[in-house]
């Protein structure tokens, strides 16, 4: 959303669960926003803030389209970052004699009720409110890249063709590369 939204920052790159990371967010996870001594975690919640407090790449607050956009981040988060979250934490975050890989085969079945549902939603859309670009097209694009990493299918349809429209925009580009460091 930082590079989105053409703003500098500082990317201090950390580990979930570090005692650096839990001095910020007692859940341990990242990411974090410092803005002044305040801090904002959960990477929803951070660009919906970012888009709120500059005005961009999000529709105004109590009106339908906000309500649509809100939507479609729900769906992100519930429908498709939960199954992807599930799986790595059957993979590799529980404790080994908590994983259980049957749960991998059901977020797959999980996946592919969203992606059908996602299709639907997305129509021949540009971006998921049109052709304008906001919040739920970042997490979307995380997601279903993250779903990639676990052989999840994307349908070879719109979604295909959002998903590498979305990755190949140059913010993403940049922020891959800062991932790849």
């Amino acid at each position: 959303m930082l590079e989105e939204l053409g703003l500098e920052y500082e990317h201090v790159a950390a580990s979930p669960r570090t005692e650096e990371i839990y001095s910020l967010n007692p859940g341990g996870k990242v990411p974090v926003l410092l803005v002044g001594d305040e801090v904002v975690t959960d990477s929803s919640a951070i660009i919906q803030y970012l888009a709120d407090s500059h005005n961009q790449l999000t529709y105004a607050t109590g009106t339908i389209e906000r309500a649509k956009q809100d939507s479609f981040l729900h769906f992100a988060n519930d429908e498709m970052d939960s199954v992807c979250w599930t799986v790595a934490k059957h993979k590799f975050v529980l404790p080994k004699e908590l994983r259980v890989q049957e749960v991998i085969k059901a977020c797959a079945y999980e996946w592919n009720n969203a992606m059908k549902t996602f299709t639907n939603r997305l129509g021949d859309n540009e971006f998921v409110m049109g052709e304008q670009f906001t919040v739920p097209d970042i997490v979307i694009t995380h997601v279903i890249g993250w779903a990639k990493l676990y052989d999840f299918e994307t349908p070879d349809s719109n979604v295909l063709e959002y998903f590498e429209r979305l990755r190949s925009r140059p913010a993403y580009q940049k922020v891959s590369a800062l991932r790849k460091k």
